[in-house]
């Protein structure tokens, strides 16, 4: 059986491109991506956005502006880490030039 919280950070599991991991004090190991994967579902999720606008479709609209918002928040979170650890980011996408257009009717 596995640990409930366990102290230290453990890896289950690991295929291309990401892991399942559990960190500390979480009771629900996690799913560890990439962060050009990450990156690869930003560009969909604002590809999504765009569709959704052309196909007058509001409800999707606002989905995907969701999942944007939080993926770019992750990226921006591990490019902050990169840039503290003096790592290079493995895409090319300005996450912080990103805008995301809040309205439906303004975009």
């Amino acid at each position: 059986m596995a640990e409930e919280y366990p102290e230290k950070v453990k890896l289950y599991d690991h295929v291309s491109n990401s892991g399942i991991v559990h960190m500390p004090g979480r009771k629900f190991p996690v799913v560890a991506l990439q962060g050009d994967t990450l990156s690869t579902m930003l560009s969909a999720a604002t590809y999504f956005m765009d569709k959704a606008k052309e196909y007058k479709d509001e409800d999707m609209y606002y989905e995907a502006l969701s999942l944007a918002e939080r993926l770019q928040g992750s990226l921006l979170q591990y490019e902050k880490v990169l840039q503290s650890e003096g790592l290079e980011k493995p895409y090319m996408m300005d996450v912080k030039e990103i805008k995301l257009e809040q309205e439906f009717e303004n975009s």
